[in-house]
């Protein structure tokens, strides 16, 4: 693999790296180089996952050498872990603070790179696996929702429940899934594979029956690179629960745009009447049983409760107590609820004798009452706790830390707003969720007073639990997205010190995109999606025809993004009321955003697959901003080539955690902080989920597509100046507002010029057949008609971009797919380039000779068909007529030709893996992947020449085999050279 020198770091990088991404990993080594944080931002497509994996996984092993061997245990020296508390270590005495400085030192350096979802940290994996860095040791912390295995406990819907009773049987060793870990963490299937993500470690839990859980937790000591959701990394009560240690570490946060809200939901909670209700009834149960069986626990458990009747007495005590606080709070149902100071909630609490002094003994007996009642089945096998549990979560984020600092920071970065608590509504979405932003199912606990209300504890500042970061001993912290502009807003909420910056411009040229804002509809109905108009009649329609006018003549993948659910199902029922929906299926077929996890990924399946038929025009995906599909999904090529933005989504104006947000950035905005207004924070919201579901578009450097802003807003330059700054440039240069006709014929224009431009083979389209204007009169005698590829979006039926012809010809052949030849627009087939194939048309007669009128000709030009036959399977001959026709050849095997045939593997690396995975059986491909990995490692020449030949010991994959001289060291590529002339020559004897 190539080798660049980055700020004397050598890196390994799979191709010649662009000069922007030379800058990306240039600003990530200098931030690691010098202990600083950094906020660097270079959009989708750019290759930033890869620069980032490369750039600092090149600096780690460069430093490995220069860490101490034995680190020093001093841990235990200190009062807490220093990465569990917000305050500062103030009190630690002077041969503790050396001892903290001597261990921060010593720590083992490692790399945490966090994510929004595991999807997204599938796919950073995967980038890891077809680097040359694969043989660095990763882990991946999940959920039990994901890796647990037991045929019981992962059974249980609620998470809670499921924890709790999965501690239990651990700490009885009653799992026999977890107590095989010790042995599986050595075994080789686990040992040898370096990279470990979701699926290999479910994989291999269920072959060696070892918990795929707590493997993973073993193998975090032994990991250079741990990869995490962010939740794991900003909540301290995750980061306690997984052991997880910041001292002397690298964070990086993908996909960083989402961590001011991810920092502010760590730090918020919210505890409702019912919750409060149910951990009473809870309580009061247990006391009951306990005084049926004299004072002692009576359940069917072996186990003897721990605590006493007295402890269960105070704690009903303390629950009815702050069910007594809650209810007497007066609060106006009109307006929707009252708003109080954060420390407001150290108050409410006291009233019930909740505070600071006695809060660890308070949490400390409901959660011995949850793991009993938990693990307790009643007759109907109904789990109880979950209203204990909630009052745990609640008291836990409010009691997070101590001391008058924190409670200085609470009154001023949090609120504490009290609204009506609404019954839930069984099985039915669309209830509003306590934060206001989307919409998500609640399950029915219990039936609700009518004065039952819900404890909001908010917080607003990002930076408060950013700090937790900053304190705990890291070394630096990357913030990197595709999506952060403008930056300066972003780095003061966070209250970060950022030393290093980078705002990256797009590697694709401006010819491979298309930006327009559609202002008006073909019917010059405005489309503006604001609140008061997306009731509208007229705007819904306007919107259902513009999406009909566009979508014939985009090839492939249409996406469409709506500001909320709510407008997506009104226009959904509106245009199939209208017959609009029917006019667009016959084009393209319509899939909706489903709200569900297992209908998401079927949808999501069978939109690629219709895409991908050949016989359809493509497909249209729509779904919402913020939501699953416009974040962390791929849809490069023909999945994605064009995106429709139908309005600007701003979070709910009314919402009191909006307002709220707003008069905090307004009340606390200075000169010195950099704050920016609460009206610029509200339309910078919407901006960067706009800019998210752009990014879905153009996802390498040979994409391309369009980006159709269907809202009138959008000509606002306020508005415009929000968006990606590689986006800038094409809406300036097309400043005045076109008229929808102009807008249709530009990008008709704009695909039939892609489909026809120079593209690498990957992204070029397999096109149907159509008559060259005017060749007809230019036929010579004897010759078959001419022919030339339609382009996109000519209305002529196309195929899927991953078609290979060399997929339906026989062995002899097949040539290299990245070399694909065409024919020339005015040769026929014996002039083609590559004289493999004859397109033949089949004409229908209108059985008397006259030429058919104009509609007929089109009507029957439509209904045409191709026919692609292989050029040595038919042959020319004369009739004794005079007429030339074609002849079937019988065909013999040409071992020669097909020897003269060399097949050429791609030179970008990535392609060339992908090639090596098609190629090889699954067995085959791990093996290649392992051999590489150790060869890496311990550069056994001699094992790693022996594994390649065993993989690649078939004549069609001798090309393979050939093309891992890149692979090889510089010191073993004379003895590779020679084993290959060696293999060539036997196989030149053997035909």
């Amino acid at each position: 693999m190539p080798e660049y020198m980055i700020n004397g770091i050598p890196v390994n990088f799979p191709f010649e790296p662009y000069e922007l991404q030379k800058n990306y990993m240039a600003k990530v080594i200098e931030c690691l180089q010098n202990k600083t944080n950094g906020v660097l931002e270079s959009p989708t497509g750019t290759g930033k996952t890869l620069s980032l994996l490369c750039s600092s996984m090149a600096w780690l092993l460069h430093m490995k050498p220069k860490q101490p061997k034995h680190r020093m245990e001093t841990i235990d020296t200190l009062p807490e872990p220093p990465e569990l508390s917000n305050a500062k270590h103030a009190a630690l005495d002077p041969e503790q603070a050396l001892a903290l400085q001597q261990q921060k030192a010593n720590a083992k350096m490692k790399i945490i790179y966090a994510s929004r979802t595991h999807s997204q940290l599938s796919q950073a994996m995967q980038e890891l696996k077809n680097t040359s860095y694969l043989f660095v040791r990763s882990i991946i912390l999940g959920s039990r929702d994901q890796l647990c295995i037991h045929p019981d406990i992962s059974k249980q819907e609620n998470n809670a429940i499921k924890t709790v009773l999965c501690r239990e049987s651990v700490k009885a060793r009653n799992c026999s899934f977890y107590n095989r870990v010790e042995t599986a963490k050595d075994r080789p299937d686990v040992a040898t594979v370096p990279v470990m993500d979701i699926e290999d470690l479910v994989t291999v839990g269920r072959k060696l029956k070892a918990c795929p859980y707590y493997l993973s937790k073993e193998l975090v000591e032994q990991a250079d690179v741990i990869f995490m959701p962010y939740n794991y990394l900003l909540d301290p009560k995750a980061r306690k629960s997984n052991g997880l240690s910041l001292q002397n570490s690298v964070i990086i946060l993908d996909e960083a745009h989402n961590v001011e809200k991810m920092c502010e939901e760590v730090g918020s909670a919210l505890l409702r009447s019912s919750d409060i209700a149910l951990a009473i009834e809870d309580a009061s149960s247990v006391i009951k049983s306990m005084m049926d069986g004299g004072g002692a626990w009576s359940g069917d458990g072996e186990k003897q409760l721990e605590l006493t009747l007295d402890d269960l007495v105070l704690l009903k005590e303390i629950l009815l107590g702050v069910e007594k606080a809650v209810d007497d709070i007066g609060i106006l149902f009109s307006q929707g609820g009252t708003t109080h100071p954060g420390t407001y909630i150290f108050d409410l609490l006291e009233k019930a004798n909740i505070k600071f002094g006695n809060i660890n003994v308070v949490l400390q007996v409901m959660n011995s009452l949850i793991t009993h009642i938990t693990t307790e089945k009643t007759g109907g096998f109904v789990r109880r706790g979950a209203g204990l549990q909630s009052m745990v979560d609640f008291l836990e984020v409010v009691f997070a830390s101590s001391g008058p600092e924190y409670r200085q920071a609470v009154e001023k970065c949090f609120r504490v707003h009290i609204e009506p608590e609404e019954p839930k509504q069984p099985a039915k979405g669309g209830v509003k969720r306590a934060d206001g932003w989307t919409a998500t199912k609640q399950p029915l606990k219990a039936p609700v007073k009518s004065a039952s209300k819900v404890i909001n504890f908010w917080c607003f500042n990002p930076g408060f639990g950013m700090r937790q970061l900053v304190d705990s001993g890291t070394r630096s912290i990357i913030l990197t997205s595709g999506t952060l502009a403008p930056l300066k807003p972003f780095i003061s909420e966070l209250s970060l010190p950022v030393a290093v910056s980078l705002e990256n411009p797009h590697i694709i040229a401006r010819s491979q995109v298309y930006v327009k804002v559609i202002t008006h509809g073909p019917d010059r109905v405005e489309l503006n999606s604001s609140f008061k108009n997306r009731s509208n009649p007229e705007y819904i329609a306007s919107l259902g025809r513009t999406a009909l006018s566009l979508c014939p003549i985009i090839p492939g993948g249409l996406l469409i993004f709506f500001p909320s659910y709510p407008l997506l199902n009104k226009c959904s029922e509106e245009w199939q009321a209208s017959g609009i929906w029917g006019q667009i299926s016959r084009i393209k077929q319509i899939f909706v955003e489903p709200r569900g996890k297992d209908q998401f990924t079927t949808t999501m399946a069978e939109y690629y697959a219709q895409v991908r038929d050949p016989a359809s025009r493509g497909a249209i995906f729509m779904a919402v901003c913020r939501g699953k599909v416009s974040e962390g999904l791929d849809f490069a090529d023909a999945n994605g080539r064009a995106v429709m933005i139908t309005g600007l989504p701003f979070p709910p104006m009314m919402d009191a955690r909006v307002v709220l947000k707003k008069q905090y950035l307004d009340t606390n905005r200075t000169r010195e902080n950099e704050l920016i207004t609460g009206n610029d924070w509200y339309s910078l919201e919407a901006s960067r989920a706009v800019n998210q579901a752009i990014g879905r578009v153009i996802r390498h450097k040979d994409d391309y597509g369009a980006i159709l802003l269907c809202d009138s807003r959008f000509q606002n330059a306020r508005q415009q100046a929000q968006l990606s700054a590689w986006i800038h440039s094409h809406l300036r240069e097309g400043s005045a507002v076109p008229n929808f006709g102009t807008v249709v014929g530009e990008m008709s224009r704009f695909f039939r010029h892609m489909s026809t431009a120079s593209l690498p083979a990957r992204v070029r389209d397999v096109c149907a057949v159509k008559d060259e204007p005017g060749e007809a009169a230019k036929e010579e005698p004897g010759k078959g008609k001419r022919f030339a590829t339609a382009v996109k979006g000519g209305g002529i039926n196309t195929f899927a971009e991953k078609f290979r012809l060399s997929e339906y010809l026989p062995d002899s052949m097949k040539v290299n797919h990245h070399s694909r030849s065409t024919m020339p627009a005015g040769g026929d087939a014996e002039a083609g380039g590559s004289g493999l194939v004859t397109l033949h048309k089949r004409e229908r007669n209108d059985g008397e000779g006259r030429p058919p009128s104009a509609g007929a000709f089109e009507a029957t030009r439509k209904r045409r068909k191709i026919v692609i036959v292989p050029q040595p399977l038919v042959k020319r001959e004369d009739t004794e007529d005079g007429e030339n026709v074609l002849l079937p050849v019988k065909q013999e095997p040409d071992v020669a030709a097909a020897a003269s045939v060399k097949r050429v593997a791609p030179e970008n690396r990535v392609d060339f893996l992908r090639e090596v995975k098609c190629s090889l059986s699954a067995g085959s491909y791990k093996t290649f992947l392992q051999s590489l990995a150790v060869y890496n490692r311990d550069s056994d020449f001699v094992l790693f020449i022996k594994q390649l030949c065993s993989c690649f010991n078939a004549p069609h994959l001798h090309y393979l085999l050939l093309a891992m001289r890149r692979f090889i060291k510089q010191e073993h590529t004379l003895e590779f050279d020679t084993i290959i002339e060696r293999i060539e020559s036997r196989y030149l004897s053997d035909m």
